[in-house]
């Protein structure tokens, strides 16, 4: 069943503020900040409704940000809701990356939310989309936070992240040139101290180097952070879910919920590299506890979890009701249930390659519910590559077909060599990679557990 998300009341916020006019405004402690394209239906509604006191409205979105800093940094208890309609957002100068300026308020929320409609009365973030474009050449990370900020709460939901034009492709092969393209990850945080992040409804795309690693310093014991209902989709290495201790408190939950992880890719392209599966797990001084629940693991070749440490020294562990399906690729094992976990565990010096037994079997974790079924996703590649079923792929140049070619899963006489290394996907809101299968439309993201849609 599609999953409803509720964090902390948002949902029930953002219903009391939506629809918004001059005669309709939050209270004295609450802000509106609506963004929005110059001369677009979406902006002459937010210049209707705008105040200047409680309600703003913005043509540019790294001035919505320098707003919700200067607002925030008022004493007391505020939150700032800065909502973004559908668009293509660029930046100042066309740079690529927004600064929101340092913070300090730890009674301060602030949520930041894209893919609204024009009159900013409902959301849907995935077909109605707030894109934030960046350059070749951009100098840090899409959006970055002021160093050492403080808030009581960051939401981060509804845009799209796409890291293709700041990275370099070969012109024969369509691989990512990874030394050519830039290091930086998709969000960067900065040392910002908070007792909860959410991070929920992107959709990460074409990250060189990671999308995000949620690595802030917990406010208090009761810290929590939320990774819920995103894409990440051809992505090198996509997080390492861990925090910064603070005054010997330790986050005390990471929760990875109802998110695609759809074909990331390890560090390097050979079964020796660091970095190989779509998530990193770390050791207990990054969270008392990591929840993996209800996602789609699918076509990931280095493995959906990478597990490196012992695990006497992991935090406690619950992998339960996921969805997996073919992560194995890079080292040449096609079964449906392979590369759940791919670890040293230690000081082993190669991988091993753990099915759903081993994992249930072998760890003191809370295993369960997990399946291992064809999820039928479609996705997208730019050309020269095409859109693909995976129920019913052919000899042809589609993605899925690449996975099982590129490591040897096609079972048609050996191995091939890698012929296309991360090439660029692109993102197409009418044929959203989402599970075909009906049995498989459970998992990962769900169109209708959007935060606060309608």
């Amino acid at each position: 069943m599609p999953h409803k998300l509720t964090i902390n009341g948002i949902a029930l916020a953002m219903t009391a503020a939506l629809p918004l006019s001059a005669g309709n405004a939050p209270s004295v402690n609450e802000y509106v900040i609506l963004v929005a394209e110059r001369d677009t239906p979406a902006f002459e509604h937010a210049s209707s409704a705008a105040n200047d006191q409680t309600v703003f409205a913005e043509r540019r979105l790294f001035r919505g940000l320098q707003k919700a800093a200067e607002l925030l940094n008022q004493p007391g208890q505020h939150t700032v809701r800065l909502l973004v309609a559908a668009g293509q957002y660029t930046g100042q100068t066309n740079r690529g990356v927004w600064v929101l300026p340092p913070i300090d308020n730890v009674e301060g929320a602030l949520h930041i939310l894209g893919g609204f409609n024009d009159t900013f009365s409902a959301r849907a973030p995935f077909t109605h989309v707030s894109e934030l474009v960046t350059i070749q050449g951009r100098d840090g990370a899409f959006i970055q936070l002021g160093a050492r900020s403080k808030l009581r709460e960051l939401v981060i939901s509804g845009f799209l992240f796409d890291a293709g034009p700041s990275n370099a492709y070969d012109a024969r092969t369509n691989s990512i040139l990874k030394g050519q393209s830039r290091s930086y990850p998709m969000i960067s945080f900065t040392q910002l101290a908070t007792d909860h992040l959410v991070i929920a409804d992107n959709i990460f795309l074409n990250g060189a180097h990671g999308a995000f690693d949620p690595f802030i310093v917990p406010a208090s014991a009761q810290t929590v952070i939320d990774i819920q209902n995103n894409f990440f989709l051809n992505t090198i290495k996509t997080m390492k879910p861990a925090a910064a201790t603070s005054r010997g408190n330790s986050v005390a939950a990471i929760n990875i919920r109802h998110n695609s992880f759809l074909l990331n890719w390890p560090f390097n392209p050979d079964a020796t590299s660091s970095n190989v599966s779509a998530i990193e797990l770390y050791h207990s001084d990054g969270a008392q506890a990591v929840n993996i629940e209800g996602n789609v693991f699918a076509f990931n070749p280095g493995g959906a979890m990478q597990h490196d440490w012992p695990d006497d020294r992991m935090p406690d562990m619950t992998i339960r009701n996921n969805l997996f399906y073919m992560n194995a690729g890079l080292f040449e094992n096609g079964a449906a249930d392979a590369g759940i976990i791919v670890g040293k565990f230690g000081t082993n010096p190669r991988y091993m390659v753990l099915d759903m037994a081993s994992v249930e079997d072998d760890f003191d974790y809370t295993v369960t519910g997990n399946v291992a079924i064809d999820p039928q996703i479609p996705i997208t590649l730019s050309a020269p590559l095409e859109a693909a079923n995976s129920a019913s792929v052919e000899r042809k140049a589609t993605v899925l077909n690449d996975v099982r070619r590129l490591f040897g899963l096609n079972q048609d006489g050996g191995t091939v060599a890698i012929a296309n290394f991360a090439p660029r996907m692109t993102w197409t809101p009418e044929s959203l990679p989402l599970a075909q299968n009906e049995a498989a439309r459970q998992y990962g993201v769900q169109v209708a557990g959007v935060l606060g849609g309608r």
